[in-house]
């Protein structure tokens, strides 16, 4: 039989099913595995894990101050030909990183990289890296890139194996990583990307499957994340160091010790700094601040700069101490809820519950007060409005990037435009909109999400309707007679208009220019 008798297109009842039954297979799968290990064991094992591996992904990007030593890094070849032969990397990579890093960062980061190196020839054997182009372990920069497309998984995985180990096999740390790839690989993303084509398959009416021995390919993708991999938010404090760094003031920070990727003093700053980048938003006096009090009290009870293990009565007693949230509402938001991977994938909580004890870490500590603090800002009328002006300023600068035109036009007749620029002998006047998505909907209420996300599709379609009423302005005051108009989201939609565009796909409007259309 050839390839194409062995492919078919399925649609409607008959995808939902397939992708259900997917869903069903994956979950099951990711809980067979985690169910043979011990639970203490398996978690301790993962958390060593995570941190190697987050290390890995930080350390060439902010552990090296040397440029040069970097682009060596990165440049560093984990081919079939190291994976024969290590020894010879392994040496170069520890004596060029031993006059900058303690020794343990070093045996972690290279212990990651023979990992990559083993784990790259695996997947080429069984032809994964042809499939998929994110599996590119080839280089320590490919290897950096993948990881942090995975990390989410690996935090998703760790909240999972308190709810879903009970065997009695010992998980080592050395065989972690070797033992949960496969599964991140084969079940964890296939998990995420189903329930992307369930929400897919809800919001658009010609939405189908190409289904064959190997797997299902969607008619249309949709891509939530933004570069780095990271989670599109308002205004994000890299955005608000870049555009609107003028209009806050740095705090004193700690000394850090550079020898360390990871501390308890960085996670103080961190807290600092965030509380500072906002303060205008009047941040510092909400529930913000005395969560920022209580995540650094709990951080006095790190061990080695990285994990954080508490007892669940002193946990408790520290919860009561403080007056500004219940302290029973506190707990749940800061312990995990044991539930299954899928639920998991969206939680922020950074404590997970372990008999007596609740453990944690700095970088899950650090994650979840960022996420508390776009959680506060977001109900606030006055960074809402700010926001929307840093999304224009954001759009603005790529625009600018991308070769365009970026013209001072903000209003005409007394009617209001957001960014218009111009290619060429084209006019591009460009809507740009703030409307804040819940993106964890899609896996925990994705009928909720499809409802949004419809409306906010006819509202961006009634938008540009509206402006396409008003090219006359724009042909009069810039003297051109073409105008082409489009919507940017912040935050990504489904639809099948292409005059909407997601930010984090704003590379579109480069292809459109270029076309003058």
């Amino acid at each position: 039989m050839g390839i194409c008798a062995a492919m078919r297109t399925v649609s409607g009842a008959e995808a939902r099913a397939l992708i259900e039954s997917q869903l069903a297979a994956h979950g099951n799968g990711v809980l067979s595995v985690l169910s043979q290990y011990r639970r203490d064991d398996a978690v301790a094992a993962w958390h060593e894990t995570i941190r190697a591996v987050e290390e890995f992904i930080n350390l060439p990007t902010f552990g090296i101050v040397d440029d040069r030593i970097r682009a060596w890094l990165c440049a560093v070849r984990l081919d079939d030909a190291f994976v024969a032969n290590p020894g010879p990397t392994w040496l170069a990579v520890r004596q060029a990183l031993a006059p900058h890093l303690e020794p343990c960062v070093i045996s972690r980061f290279t212990r990651v990289m023979l990992y990559a190196g083993a784990m790259g020839s695996a997947f080429a054997a069984h032809g994964l890296d042809a499939r998929s182009a994110s599996i590119t372990l080839d280089t320590i920069g490919g290897a950096v890139d993948y990881f942090q497309s995975r990390r989410r998984h690996f935090v998703s995985l760790l909240y999972t194996m308190p709810y879903a180990c009970s065997g009695s096999l010992v998980l080592q740390p050395y065989d972690a990583l070797t033992v949960l790839m496969p599964q991140v690989e084969h079940s964890c993303i296939a998990i995420t990307g189903f329930h992307q084509k369930l929400a897919l398959l809800e919001a658009l009416p010609d939405f189908s499957l190409e289904v064959d021995h190997v797997g299902a390919m969607s008619s249309h993708s949709f891509e939530t994340l933004d570069d780095y991999f990271l989670e599109p938010e308002r205004a994000s404090i890299h955005v608000m160091a870049e555009l609107r760094g003028d209009q806050f003031t740095m705090p004193a920070m700690e000394p850090l010790d550079r020898g360390k990727i990871f501390s308890a003093a960085e996670l103080r700053n961190g807290a600092k700094l965030i509380g500072a980048t906002y303060e205008a938003f009047g941040l510092k006096d909400s529930d913000f601040s005395a969560m920022g009090l209580l995540v650094v009290a709990f951080a006095r009870h790190c061990r080695d700069e990285y994990y954080v293990e508490i007892g669940k009565e002193k946990f408790r007693s520290m919860l009561r101490a403080q007056s500004a949230i219940d302290p029973v509402e506190l707990e749940a938001l800061l312990v995990n809820k044991p539930s299954d991977y899928a639920t998991n994938t969206n939680a922020y909580q950074p404590f997970v519950a372990l008999g007596d004890r609740v453990v944690s870490n700095i970088n899950l500590l650090s994650r979840f007060l960022y996420a508390f603090k776009n959680v506060h800002l977001g109900s606030r009328r006055r960074f809402q409005i700010h926001a929307g002006f840093i999304f224009e300023d954001m759009v603005k600068r790529d625009l600018d990037r991308m070769g365009f035109t970026v013209t001072s036009i903000k209003r005409i007749n007394r009617k209001e435009f957001d960014v218009v620029a111009t290619r060429g002998s084209v006019i591009f006047n460009i809507q740009c909109k703030n409307n804040w998505i819940d993106l964890s909907k899609i896996e925990a209420e994705r009928a909720l999400f499809v409802r949004y996300n419809r409306s906010l599709t006819n509202y961006y379609a009634r938008a540009l309707k509206k402006e396409r009423s008003r090219d006359h302005l724009l042909k009069q005051q810039l003297g051109m007679d073409k105008v082409v108009h489009y919507v940017v989201s912040r935050f990504p939609v489904i639809g099948a208009d292409p005059a909407v565009i997601n930010y984090n796909q704003i590379d579109r409007l480069r292809f459109a220019g270029q076309a003058g259309a």
